[in-house]
């Protein structure tokens, strides 16, 4: 597993939860990052932001057998996306795909990787410009008990089950719990969610997908 200062990424975090916006205008297609849930019958979360991302390619499988994230398949809700890596800018958003913006994820390549001890992040857009769905526009309507499952690039697989949904504002995202919590192995979906805010660049709120492994 590789290390991580937990204390000084979230501080990056927070700077990328406050500033970043999520989702972009029918003109704008960079996005930035943020957690948050609602209830609200739109709410996602997603994590927008300009780009600077590695492709995924090979990876180098750690101690403990974890390679980087290929693809994720959440077979509930059709999702069957390549993955890939993304990182917070200097500044302070997180980046999203770019190879596919709307259709792949981006697994936040300074966490942990999933399988590995600690919170693995990974994001995605809600939607595209014009209010058309994007990869993760279905997971509001996902359920704890069912599954999220992780290909890594040596073709290994494994499943996470959610353990529960969240909508948080950008300024009360628990970011120890979705980025810093090391007490076991997790994955955490982040996409946008709420009401569409056109001077602040921004939904009001972010939806977050809680999972834990089981095999």
């Amino acid at each position: 597993m590789r290390a991580i200062k937990v204390a000084s990424f979230l501080f990056t975090l927070i700077l990328a939860f406050t500033l970043g916006e999520c989702g972009s205008s029918p003109a704008t297609q960079s996005v930035k990052a943020h957690t948050s849930l609602t209830n609200n019958h739109s709410g996602h979360t997603i994590i927008h932001s300009t780009v600077t991302i590695s492709p995924v390619v090979t990876a180098t499988p750690t101690s403990d057998g974890v390679a980087n994230p290929a693809r994720l398949i959440i077979p509930s809700i059709g999702v069957t996306a390549p993955v890939e890596h993304v990182s917070i800018l200097s500044n302070g958003d997180l980046a999203t795909p770019v190879q596919n913006q709307w259709e792949h994820v981006g697994w936040y390549e300074t966490g942990p990787r999933p399988g590995e001890v600690g919170s693995a992040v990974i994001d995605g857009h809600l939607d595209r410009p014009g209010a058309y769905p994007a990869v993760f526009w279905n997971l509001r309507s996902m359920h704890a008990g069912e599954n999220v499952i992780v290909i890594d690039t040596r073709g290994k697989s494994w499943t996470f089950r959610i353990t529960r949904i969240a909508f948080y504002t950008p300024q009360q995202a628990p970011l120890q719990e979705i980025f810093g919590n090391e007490a076991g192995h997790y994955l955490n979906l982040i996409t946008c969610a709420g009401d569409w805010i056109p001077s602040d660049h921004q939904t009001t709120l972010r939806l977050v997908v809680f999972t834990s492994l089981v095999s």
